[in-house]
């Protein structure tokens, strides 16, 4: 199937031009909560947020059963996403070290055989989601970008059979209202939700992580 063939074929399915109108937010009870499950649980592709919230020690009680009897995915969109810190924090802080540390150690923990990554139709049709995403709730280049890592995680996960294990109820929200195809289940910790600038606090001190994702 030629490239233009298969960019038709993805407009068709997705058809961005019948989207007109800012999506809303659904209410929590037409989402699915972690919390509400039981094993068996289904294949996780785990977000970046899960990743983050494991080293700062923000995941919630009731994650640890699936964490560690599921079946956990891992992206290479997220391993991206935390290997950016490398560049973002100060280098001449302190605690950058034992930060960058962290991070290596909970990448290089990622058994290769379960790292799924984007293919060329995922990668094309994340681009769509996210500029139809940016067009109807009015996101700047920042969140298009934000949006684009997320739509091939979905996308990812959706490929593989995967639900995404995540805390950004907003974008994972208005990622299955546009396509039904992708799945999410989500968590909550007392932080707000979305995707966290880094593994620092407000002063840009690396925090320490208390649980790790071996699987």
């Amino acid at each position: 199937m030629s490239s233009s063939s298969a960019f038709q074929q993805s407009l068709r399915r997705l058809k961005p031009e019948k989207q007109r109108s800012a999506l809303a937010y659904r209410e929590r009870s037409q989402l699915q909560f972690l919390s509400g499950l039981k094993p068996p649980f289904p294949k996780l592709l785990l977000d970046t947020t899960v990743y983050v919230d494991a080293l700062q020690g923000r995941l919630p009680d009731y994650t640890e059963v699936a964490l560690r009897t599921g079946s956990l995915w891992h992206s290479a969109v997220t391993e991206a996403e935390l290997a950016a810190l490398a560049g973002l924090l100060d280098p001449t802080h302190p605690g950058r070290p034992s930060a960058i540390a962290q991070v290596a150690a909970s990448i290089d923990r990622r058994p290769s055989h379960r790292i799924l990554t984007p293919d060329r139709d995922t990668w094309r049709e994340a681009g769509i989601l996210a500029g139809l995403l940016a067009r109807l709730q009015g996101y700047g280049k920042d969140e298009q970008r934000k949006a684009l890592n997320d739509a091939l995680i979905f996308l990812t996960a959706a490929r593989n059979g995967c639900v995404v294990l995540t805390r950004n109820l907003s974008e994972f929200d208005l990622l299955m209202q546009l396509d039904a195809r992708g799945q999410a289940v989500f968590y909550e910790s007392p932080q707000a939700n979305g995707h966290p600038a880094g593994l620092t606090d407000a002063s840009g001190c690396p925090m320490s992580p208390t649980r790790q994702l071996a699987h």
